[in-house]
């Protein structure tokens, strides 16, 4: 969420926004401001300082003190430009909202494709992977494509997912959030309480809906046949609305088909297709304090 600097930024940015499209439509289009609607219009010709010379618009309102009010508008390229430079502002907000709705991990939040190091082929081939998944987002998004990253601690799949998180965050916009299937499961149960401030609905809606959900720690001490039905709904809810999910567990393929059903891996893997081994070493052990 943003805060509360950020928020004002962002009203402010949206206001101009909001005046330079008004000031754009009169500038081309005549589409006077309501306020200046009974103003007297003519035409003229100005020379901006960057652009040269353009048309402009005049219009001429009531006297005061023997002044009439006048509004030339002003160039249209460098209105542009000044529209241009809102909408990235704009963006840039959006993104850190964005960013900081997945929920990334104060120890991952430094995690990028950049910074991942490939101790051997395989890691090489999933880095690769992830980053064709990631410039191939429209396409997965559409398709419903998900992913399950599996293989020993410390190989580097949270480091991966972030990465890929952030990346199509960045450049698309898109809602990401990065849990457990304990904080999941949690989230549901906490609705059980009296007085809870949100309903079971709600927040399996909320799981169901985003454009990607990547859960973690799956088949790690899982819990209760309840605990099982919650991951279900909420990953069938999804597939059943073709939006992505992406798995990481320390369990072998087998293994997580025997802990969490075979119908949900074959649903998040179409088939087994989508699925990265990482099948090596802990990078913690040679690197003490590593994001892996």
């Amino acid at each position: 969420m943003l805060n509360f600097k950020q928020r004002e930024d962002r009203e402010k940015l949206q206001a101009r926004r909001d005046a330079l499209r008004d000031e754009m439509a009169f500038a081309l289009e005549g589409k006077k401001p309501w306020c200046h609607e009974k103003w007297q219009e003519t035409n003229g010709v100005d020379t901006c300082e960057k652009h040269g010379e353009h048309q402009t618009r005049i219009l001429t309102g009531p006297e005061y003190r023997g002044v009439p009010a006048v509004t030339i508008s002003r160039c249209p390229t460098c209105m542009a430009e000044d529209q241009a430079l809102v909408e990235s502002e704009l963006r840039a907000l959006q993104v850190t909202d964005l960013l900081d709705e997945a929920h990334i991990a104060l120890r991952f939040d430094s995690c990028e494709f950049a910074n991942y190091q490939p101790v051997n082929d395989a890691a090489q081939y999933n880095l690769s992977a992830c980053q064709r998944y990631a410039n191939s987002w429209p396409e997965r998004l559409k398709l419903g494509t998900g992913l399950i990253m599996m293989g020993n601690c410390g190989t580097g799949k949270n480091h991966l997912a972030v990465s890929l998180a952030k990346s199509i965050i960045r450049d698309h916009l898109a809602s990401v959030e990065i849990t457990d299937v304990m904080r999941l499961t949690r989230a549901v149960k906490n609705t059980w309480r009296h007085g809870a401030d949100s309903t079971e609905d709600d927040i399996i809606e909320r799981f169901a809906s985003l454009d990607l959900l990547i859960i973690d720690e799956v088949g790690v001490q899982f819990g209760s046949p309840t605990e099982m039905t919650i991951l279900q709904e909420i990953i069938n809810a999804r597939y059943e609305s073709i939006l992505p999910t992406i798995l990481i567990s320390n369990l072998t393929f087998d293994q997580l088909k025997e802990t969490i059903g075979e119908r949900i891996v074959d649903r998040v893997t179409d088939g087994g297709r989508n699925r990265l081994a990482f099948g090596w070493g802990s990078f913690r052990a040679i690197v003490p304090g590593a994001t892996a």
